[in-house]
């Protein structure tokens, strides 16, 4: 494998899980994955999402939010993407991490946190992006994912 590598746009109120699949080769051993987001803060703050703050801390807190309370719960909110990885259906981690840039790296004796050191040779690599929460409209993403051999 040389490599892989996809970019796209999510909506705001985007949830759901997208997968990325690709074959590789037999001499392949380890990868390593790029991947980042953007626009991970709220940029617009619309009257529903006002709204959605006020039910939020009526429901947490028993009574109703001052301005500056929804203004400071709006503040905390944030776009997240994590991604899990698996090789011919084997769950091989997840990066459950607090960031929009994450570099991951797999091979038969070593990995990155949240996964487990795997021999990547031959088979299908998924990755699956799970999007809990995307806050604006056109959050670009882009997925690189590079093969590497084995040493001979």
């Amino acid at each position: 494998m040389n490599g892989y590598q996809v970019s796209g746009s999510l909506m705001k109120g985007f949830l759901g899980h997208i997968s990325y699949e690709t074959v590789l080769s037999e001499e392949n051993e380890g990868i390593e994955i790029s991947f980042s987001f953007g626009k991970r803060l709220m940029e617009n703050v619309s009257d529903e999402d006002r709204e959605a703050a006020s039910l939020a801390w009526k429901k947490n807190y028993g009574r109703d939010a001052s301005e500056e309370e929804k203004d400071r719960l709006i503040g905390m909110e944030k776009t997240e993407i994590n991604l899990s990885v698996f090789h011919n259906g084997a769950y091989v981690g997840c990066a459950h991490r607090d960031e929009t840039e994450r570099k991951i790296r797999i091979s038969p004796l070593e990995a990155s946190a949240g996964f487990t050191p795997w021999n990547f040779k031959g088979g299908v690599l998924r990755i699956v992006l799970h999007c809990y929460q995307i806050l604006n409209d056109d959050t670009p993403y882009e997925l690189i994912v590079s093969g590497k051999e084995a040493h001979r």
